[in-house]
């Protein structure tokens, strides 16, 4: 449990955000905790990361817990603003629906319950920068087209990833070339989630300095049908018939080059250049993880 903090609600600046600020104030009327709070509308995760910056430039002293009530991509944002803030400021998240990637990482964990974020504890997780741009769950490239569908819906997934294929790509982790061969997609994984509810990554963590890499070689149109359905079920990396067809390690940077644009997915931002560099940062925030009920 943190003291004496400052809680900043930082939502979207829609309809359904409004929807939430009235459930989160009847939330704090409820706790009779006295808590000290306001709320903040960003329009775009680069807005609440400009807000949250200059927010702890401007009160370095008052220690502050700023609670994401958005997507994957807001949380993003919130987080790249506490880069470098201190030890008095806090990432949290609140997720009524448990959708979002971090509320799907810590399980069990009430996130849509003010009474528990406010009883939570702090711990501190890695991010993920890719250029200039920051993740706390997960990046993908080749998965635009992922329906997360089955039957017509799984055949539309799969001919999006193969139309959308850069067998060009060349890719170093952690200063090595990597051979993966021709590239259908791939996965580097913070947490275990990308797209909110992709099990991408069932294995990773967000706090032991590595990130999970998973590279799927080309292959034919009814082998990758059966990828994507092992990906949907958290077991791609189970799958011993699939070991050729995977590129698996555990790094700290990664290099992904190709001579026209890629585009990756990181926590839901398009990310789109002919060169990305990525890279770990380790114990980079601090998150309030709402306490066990």
């Amino acid at each position: 449990m943190i003291q004496a903090v400052r809680y900043l609600f930082i939502l979207e600046t829609s309809t359904e955000s409004l929807k939430l600020k009235d459930h989160i104030l009847k939330q704090l009327k409820d706790s009779d905790k006295g808590v000290e709070y306001d709320f903040y509308a960003a329009s775009s995760p680069a807005e609440a990361l400009k807000h949250v910056s200059l927010y702890c430039d401007l009160h370095p002293d008052i220690d502050t817990c700023f609670v994401s009530c958005g997507g994957d991509a807001l949380t993003a944002g919130v987080a790249a603003g506490l880069m470098g803030a201190g030890e008095g400021k806090f990432l949290a998240v609140f997720d009524p629906e448990g959708a979002g990637g971090l509320a799907r990482y810590y399980d069990g964990r009430d996130f849509g319950s003010i009474a528990a974020l406010l009883a939570g504890s702090p711990t501190a997780i890695d991010m993920i920068r890719i250029n200039k741009s920051y993740a706390v769950g997960a990046c993908t490239f080749g998965l635009e087209g992922l329906s997360g569908a089955k039957g017509p819906g799984l055949m539309r997934s799969v001919a999006a990833i193969l139309r959308r294929s850069f067998h060009s790509v060349r890719m170093t982790a952690d200063g090595m070339p990597l051979n993966a061969g021709a590239v259908l997609f791939f996965t580097l994984a913070n947490g275990r989630y990308a797209f909110g509810g992709l099990p991408c990554a069932p294995q990773a963590r967000n706090d032991d300095g590595r990130l999970d890499l998973c590279v799927v070689r080309n292959m034919p149109p009814t082998r990758l049908m059966k990828t994507i359905t092992l990906l949907e079920e958290g077991g791609l990396a189970d799958d011993p018939s699939l070991a050729t067809d995977l590129v698996q390690r555990r790094v700290k940077t990664l290099k992904v080059e190709s001579g026209k644009d890629l585009t990756i997915i990181a926590d839901g931002l398009t990310l789109t250049s002919k060169e990305f560099n990525i890279r770990l940062i380790p114990s980079a925030v601090r998150i309030v993880v709402p306490a066990a009920q």
